[in-house]
């Protein structure tokens, strides 16, 4: 799991860094993932900045990047200083020396979703050159992401077929049955405990592994 995040967040951070580059007016960038219960983690980030701005977000729960996220659009804030939209957020981040920001929704999958956030100390500093730009940039961290993704689940799913079938062995060994009936033997103990089938054959082998006491 820690290789597949570096690798990604090794791919994210060409793409922050390409878009300080090449979008006109971008200062800082960073990509906002919105992960497990609704929580978002900042990634790439080209300062410390555009994290501190996200965990803003977060605490007040409102923001450019979250509407960009929930609300599948891109988002243009052209004065910090006089936005009106988000009022517990833009004075804060006015204050923290925000002038204007873009944020990107990326186009992953409905229960996994991302912005890509950039940021300058100027207003006004975004204009219809940047919204083109950074859009592409976002599709390409949007493909990286899904990426990245299906080759954790496909890595998930390896990983739980070697163990359902290692945990079969054990109960072919021990009791003397079939790989059919050792499977019918963990379904039955999924379903009887309400526990995931791959959890049950898990703990078996662990179990197995443990030296006799």
């Amino acid at each position: 799991m820690r290789d597949e995040h570096a690798s990604l967040n090794g791919t994210l951070e060409v793409i922050t860094r390409a878009a300080v580059d090449l979008v006109p007016g971008a200062e800082h960038a960073d990509i906002t993932l919105a992960v497990r219960g609704g929580r978002l983690e900042s990634r790439a980030g080209t300062s410390e900045l555009p994290g501190r701005i996200d965990d803003l977000q977060q605490e007040v729960e409102d923001g450019p990047c979250l509407q960009a996220i929930w609300e599948h659009e891109t988002v243009l804030v052209d004065d910090m200083r006089s936005e009106d939209r988000w009022p517990r957020f833009a004075p804060r981040a006015a204050d923290a020396g925000i002038g204007s920001m873009l944020a990107f929704q990326l186009y992953t999958t409905e229960s996994n979703l991302g912005a890509l956030n950039l940021l300058s100390s100027a207003a006004h500093a975004f204009d219809a050159r940047s919204v083109s730009v950074g859009g592409t940039l976002a599709t390409h961290a949007a493909i990286a992401v899904i990426a990245a993704q299906r080759e954790e689940q496909f890595r998930e799913a390896l990983e739980s077929r070697d163990t359902i079938g290692q945990a079969k062995g054990i109960l072919m060994e021990r009791f003397s049955v079939n790989a059919d009936h050792a499977f019918g033997l963990l379904r039955k103990l999924s379903q009887e405990r309400n526990v995931p089938l791959y959890e049950i054959a898990r703990k078996l082998t662990e179990a197995d592994d443990r030296p006799a006491g």
